[in-house]
């Protein structure tokens, strides 16, 4: 009887690599890595968390935008035994720490900035349990210039945390123990929706994610090299990426705004949102009539309307492209609660509501959604002015929620029925 094979993220990442080492993997913030760079990066992170402690079943969080950083050390976690748990880039501090303690991880793995807010947020992590990233090292010329004026960078200054780039750098060898497996082991948990009232994970175990990886790529195998918007911490972000990993193509990360740089690389599919298909369309002379390659794009995030489903197909063809706007390929767990997404981020509507009536001088208040972005209608009490109320809204859906949560519009009334 022929012995089952063991899954794990990392081992469906591995085969890919030892396959293409010398081909590209990623490409992100003006450099390019090989299968081969991005492999032995994933084996120094899992030597350094090694060192630090880490354990088979632990669970690690993950704060950071999309970087090298991030896969490495996801597949370094994966090697071990322990689950990252992907926490989305916009998230709150408060947010955060509702993250950690539902998914019981004692370990955040996130940049300075990031951290600092932590820290303002509440107490910081005790000594060893913060890892501070770098993305700013991975990237160079307009990229690094863009990410350092978007105010993402902030100098490290009295953060008590390990730094990833230096422990790498001390554990660079290549480990001999062989990679975990276990059949029912978790593979990934993603949030990747509101999380400042209540936290709903999503899971995948190792066997059933190299499934979802068959599939989603599955009718693609012209596909070679994918732009993907979404984020690493999305359900929808990572399974594209890491399905794309552990298939063997070319993954593309932007800076900022990323026109530039699908003008100058040419991926052969798009992966991204509503929002960015929609600014597409309105740049199809932006490209030409030279992307011949393209073979059409997934969009993640809203659900596919008729509307853009033909008008997408349309700008695919006018850059010189082929092929159709579909949506997600594999069903998505995060689609079983109702969820208004902004770009790629499932915000809970009920959960704003509830959040603003806590400010003073709100006596009631209604979120809606339409395609244009969250409408807010508020009902004051009296006792407080509206351009305090005004000021207040804003600074509690970028403090307590995060920026995808400001609303398009906010309508104060008599009466809120």
């Amino acid at each position: 009887m022929k012995e089952q094979e063991i899954h794990s993220a990392y081992r469906d990442f591995r085969k890919s690599a030892y396959r293409k080492k010398y081909e590209k993997a990623l490409i992100f913030g003006g450099k390019a890595l090989t299968y081969g760079a991005l492999l032995s990066r994933a084996e120094y992170a899992y030597n350094t968390f090694c060192q630090m402690g880490v354990t088979a079943g632990e669970r690690v969080c993950l704060w950071l935008p999309n970087c090298p950083d991030l896969p490495a050390s996801f597949y370094g976690l994966s090697r071990l035994g322990a689950a990252g748990v992907l926490i989305h880039p916009q998230d709150s501090a408060r947010e955060v720490r509702s993250q950690m303690a539902a998914s019981g991880a004692a370990r955040l793995i996130t940049t300075a900035g990031r951290y600092e807010d932590f820290c303002r947020s509440g107490d910081p992590l005790p000594p060893g349990q913060a890892v501070i990233c770098r993305p700013e090292s991975d990237m160079r010329g307009r990229a690094r210039r863009r990410y350092l004026e978007a105010g993402e960078h902030r100098e490290q200054k009295e953060v008590k945390g390990y730094l990833l780039d230096q422990l790498l750098a001390e554990n660079r060898y290549n480990a001999m123990d062989t990679p975990y497996g276990e059949q029912d082991q978790e593979a990934v948990i993603l949030c990747g929706t509101s999380a400042f009232r209540q936290v709903r994970l999503i899971s995948y175990l190792a066997e059933e994610l190299s499934d979802t990886v068959a599939e989603f790529w599955r009718r693609k195998e012209q596909v070679r090299s994918v732009y993907i918007e979404n984020s690493f911490a999305t359900e929808g972000g990572f399974l594209a990426a890491h399905s794309a990993f552990s298939t063997g193509r070319t993954v593309i990360w932007s800076v900022g705004e990323p026109y530039e740089l699908l003008k100058r690389k040419k991926p052969d599919f798009l992966v991204a949102t509503e929002e960015f298909f929609w600014e597409f369309r309105q740049r199809t002379e932006f490209f030409g009539n030279k992307w011949s390659n393209l073979q059409g794009g997934y969009q993640i995030g809203r659900e596919l309307t008729p509307l853009m489903e033909k008008f997408a197909a349309r700008a695919i063809a006018a850059v010189g492209g082929r092929g159709l706007l579909a949506g997600a390929p594999v069903p998505l767990k995060v689609r079983r609660e109702p969820l208004y997404f902004v770009q790629d981020f499932g915000v809970r509507l009920a959960d704003m509501e509830e959040e603003l009536c806590r400010i003073s001088g709100i006596a009631k208040c209604r979120c809606t959604a339409d395609g244009g972005g969250i409408r807010l209608k508020i009902l004051p009490d009296g006792k407080e002015q509206v351009s305090a109320l005004g000021r207040g809204i804003v600074s509690c859906c970028k403090r307590e929620m995060n920026p995808l949560h400001l609303p398009r519009t906010v309508e104060f009334s008599a009466t809120l029925s």
